[in-house]
């Protein structure tokens, strides 16, 4: 009897234990997730990859998802995209949602939120955005690194009808047509000196700018954070028969690829309200 006394007693023992001091360790940790997780969205405020290196991994594997472009793989590539895409803006703020939400196993752990921002301008303008992101973390010593990272916006509410970019093909079509259209613009003669010193990189990045404008602008599920059309194009003495030369080209791209007149008219009276901001100069251009 005396010995099944003492086993009872034990097991009492473990169960109290586990619950008194197992759970707590559980909060604990996902207390500092969360922790962690404000510190990192506060971090990026500063608009400086190098200050949130810190909280990433650095395998060259990983893949991270950004809002644009699609996908970075590895925080060198992210690092230097981010600089990248940050490089209009002044001044960042971030709120992250009360759904912040931690979940460990083990040494394995992902955290979700929404999060709230707004965007600043070096040109003076502002923007207000919002989205959701999703955190893959590991344990790695005694610090936890994120090894894959999610960041979307929601879609815009849908158009009545299809929208012009279901109608003009989608994402592939839009990127096939900035391709066509940027590459008759370098073979402009009259055009082209718009180009001139612009490197490889840089060039990708205003394709990826021009895709991602007309990807919004069309309706699509993108989002344009480079310059306002008048500070990108300032300073460059862009004349009204450079825009006319420009607009014949994204016709002739249109036309290439058997767009109907009826969306052909629709980008095009999109395209007529940049026309003002990009026009620069009151000279007769390179033509």
């Amino acid at each position: 009897m005396k010995n099944r006394l003492a086993i009872l007693f034990a097991a009492s023992l473990l169960t109290v234990s586990s619950s008194a001091f197992g759970a707590p360790k559980a909060a604990r940790s996902s207390a500092d997730l969360i922790l962690r997780v404000r510190n990192l969205f506060e971090t990026w405020q500063a608009l400086d990859p190098e200050k949130a290196a810190p909280f990433y991994a650095k395998d060259a594997d990983l893949a991270f998802f950004d809002i644009a472009p699609l996908k970075y793989t590895g925080w060198t590539e992210y690092g230097e995209g981010v600089k990248k895409a940050f490089a209009d803006f002044a001044s960042l703020k971030l709120t992250v949602g009360n759904d912040l939400r931690a979940t460990q196993r083990g040494n394995v752990a992902w955290t979700t939120a929404t999060w709230q921002g707004q965007l600043f301008r070096k040109d003076g303008g502002n923007m207000a955005v919002e989205g959701r992101w999703t955190g893959v973390w590991e344990k790695r010593g005694k610090e936890w690194l994120l090894v894959h990272e999610h960041m979307s916006m929601p879609l815009p509410p849908p158009p009545a009808g299809q929208s012009l970019y279901t109608r003009l093909g989608g994402y592939d079509a839009l990127a096939a047509v900035t391709d066509d259209f940027i590459g008759r613009l370098l073979g402009d003669k009259g055009l082209s000196r718009f180009f001139m010193g612009v490197g490889n990189d840089s060039r990708k990045r205003i394709r990826q700018l021009v895709v991602d404008q007309l990807c919004e602008a069309t309706g699509g599920p993108c989002f344009y954070i480079g310059r306002t059309m008048k500070a990108a194009h300032q300073g460059l003495g862009i004349t009204e028969n450079d825009w006319k030369a420009a607009v014949d080209h994204l016709v002739a791209t249109l036309e290439k690829f058997k767009v109907p007149q009826k969306e052909k008219d629709e980008v095009l009276a999109a395209i007529s309200g940049l026309k003002a901001d990009i026009i620069t100069s009151a000279g007769s251009g390179g033509k």
